[in-house]
């Protein structure tokens, strides 16, 4: 069971807090539901690092957001998420007129991000290039933003689309790939990962995607999720900032006249790409 080390569903509940925030604008809300939640969740990273000098914060002993990386040090999806975490329970503390605690920012800005010789992401400490079964460096560029350099997620993403086997892993990883490939204005390969995001998934009668290629499990929501935040935040090029949803430069496939999107937001937005 690798349920009870997967630490960064922690993170991610409490960053989904601080996106419905951003997304809604609500003080009444953060200050009632959301500040409890984010602020002890910061409290439980600043006690579940191991505190081994500058930038050496070590979070030891996880189940990284690739489940086939268990029992692992320094995770980049989970260390990117609690340093997310920390920062945005600091934000949210900042908008209410609250103390937020010192340590929270000092545990963010030590807990390390690890690279490869080669100068990709290395998704842990122990990962030597073996084949991964589930988005997890790329996670950093979408939704963490902890990494936002376009080449070094160019470098990420041709590193690890190659260690995705082609079966027996779940719908949600390619998802991720297409919104990336969107947003660095390669509609033609986002195009790729959008189809094989979900095509080689659907069930009948139906079509109700399963979560593995070929599978019979349906109905796979998180791969479901992957899929719409691909339209969405990738071809759409929609984005949760702390000020609300922003949009931001994107690429179409070539077979795609426009997409239009509408009901966006609390004012229900419409957004279009050409």
């Amino acid at each position: 069971m690798s349920g009870p080390f997967e630490h960064h569903i922690s993170a991610d509940v409490a960053n989904a807090a601080w996106a419905y925030y951003c997304v809604t604008q609500d003080k009444d809300w953060l200050r009632e539901k959301g500040w409890p939640l984010l602020s002890a969740t910061a409290d439980f990273w600043a006690s579940r690092v191991e505190r081994n000098g500058p930038g050496h914060y070590d979070i030891k002993n996880v189940v990284a957001a690739d489940e086939w990386a268990e029992n692992i040090d320094n995770n980049a999806f989970t260390n990117a998420a609690a340093k997310a975490n920390l920062m945005n329970a600091t934000a949210a503390a900042k908008l209410l007129g609250l103390k937020a605690d010192s340590d929270w920012v000092n545990v963010a800005n030590n807990i390390p991000i690890l690279k490869m010789a080669n100068g990709v992401t290395q998704e842990h400490a122990q990962y030597k290039g073996e084949g991964i079964k589930q988005a997890d460096v790329n996670l950093l560029a979408y939704p963490l933003k902890a990494i936002t350099d376009p080449a070094q997620i160019k470098k990420d993403l041709e590193y690890y689309e190659t260690r995705v086997p082609n079966e027996g892993t779940p719908a949600m990883t390619q998802g991720v790939f297409a919104l990336l490939y969107a947003r660095l204005g390669n509609g033609e390969k986002a195009y790729h990962w959008f189809r094989d995001a979900y095509e080689p998934n659907l069930n009948p009668p139906f079509r109700v995607i399963a979560e593995t290629k070929g599978g019979t499990n349906p109905y796979f929501a998180t791969g479901a999720g992957g899929i719409v935040q691909a339209m969405l935040m990738g071809f759409g090029g929609l984005d949760i900032t702390p000020t609300g949803i922003v949009q931001i430069k994107s690429a179409l496939p070539t077979k795609w006249k426009s997409l239009k999107i509408t009901g966006v937001g609390v004012e229900k937005k419409t957004y279009t790409v050409k």
